[in-house]
């Protein structure tokens, strides 16, 4: 499972016609097809892990309190806590994420993803790229086309992306990423806080519209090679970051040079009893590569030990269990 299918699970049971009732009065709808009620609110505690949300907000005993802004990004924060609403009622998303390494920043970013899709639809993105390459116009285009956020449109640009690669957004004359989405399992990518590292071509005013550029791997001493288009717009930089260029910014694309072996050298201690050697990659959802003897990495056999409900009999981790009956139906 990925961010995006994870959303798409807890989003499975909203129809077109609540998503047009979304569209149209979006505290209003919340009120009538969720019951829950909407409320700006000066001060409160805020969720600790953030999100992409303007300010704060948070769910309290079927209440959304947020921070009233003077901008579309109120809509992106009702939408995302909207995303944590129906992330509880999904058992499934629920355990995906509590078996993640770090499930607080997941959660958030399955919220992102579900307050872009309810704000954004397929052909808003459509004809915000005009059969182009996504790229930093993009964005605007799609900002100017719809009443979502410049968070919400970077997310839906992200996604069409057709390789490796992620969007940021800067606000102007800040030293650090304001908003980041990335495509798949894009890594470096730049996160919420990240300081724009000094050289960086997103340190000037403004930024090359488009060049060859490169974001710095977490340990510091190296960095992974992009190509970048950008574009300034009120007070804000958007930045598109991809690996192969999809912005024509040379002519000549020379093949790099690999090592004819790609194999994984690492080792592995597996339950099965296989203990040494493995040439297979770690997964990217587990961190844990396969066993050469029994082919199992944590997320498969995670899944193998997954238990039917005895009452809905959707699968669930054993320990989410009580009595035989998972969340949803105790």
């Amino acid at each position: 499972m990925t961010i995006a299918t994870c959303a798409g699970l807890a989003l499975a049971g909203v129809s077109d016609d609540v998503r047009r009732d979304l569209a149209q009065d979006l505290a209003d709808a919340v009120r009538a097809h969720f019951g829950l009620s909407v409320q700006p609110a000066d001060t409160f505690g805020e969720r600790g892990d953030g999100g992409w949300c303007d300010g704060a907000s948070i769910i309290d005993s079927g209440v959304i309190l947020y921070r009233p802004t003077a901008s579309r990004r109120g809509n992106f924060t009702l939408m995302h806590e909207l995303g944590h609403h129906l992330v509880e009622n999904s058992v499934e998303c629920l355990s995906w994420i509590a078996d993640q390494p770090d499930p607080n920043r997941v959660l958030e970013q399955v919220c992102d993803q579900i307050a872009a899709d309810l704000l954004i639809t397929a052909a808003d993105v459509d004809a915000a790229l005009a059969g182009s390459p996504p790229d930093a116009s993009a964005v605007l285009g799609l900002f100017d086309g719809t009443e979502a956020s410049r968070s919400a449109c970077a997310i839906a640009v992200a996604r069409k992306l057709p390789c490796d690669g992620f969007v940021a957004l800067v606000e102007e004359d800040a030293p650090e990423i304001f908003f980041a989405a990335r495509a798949r399992d894009t890594r470096p990518y730049a996160w919420r806080g990240d300081p724009i590292p000094a050289g960086h071509p997103l340190r000037r005013q403004p930024p090359p519209a488009r060049t060859k550029a490169w974001w710095p791997q977490p340990n510091g001493t190296e960095r992974r090679e992009y190509y970048m288009s950008t574009a300034t717009d009120r007070g804000w930089t958007i930045a598109v970051f991809t690996e192969n260029d999809l912005f024509g910014v040379t002519d000549l694309h020379l093949p790099q040079q690999v090592a004819e072996d790609r194999g994984y050298d690492g080792q592995v201690i597996c339950p099965c009893g296989y203990s040494g050697p493995t040439r297979w990659w770690p997964c990217k959802e587990c961190g844990q590569s396969q066993c050469p003897k029994c082919g199992e990495c944590a997320c498969a056999r995670r899944d193998r030990q997954r238990v039917p409900c005895q009452s809905c009999f959707a699968t669930v981790l054993p320990h989410l269990l009580e009595d035989g009956r998972c969340d949803a139906c105790r």
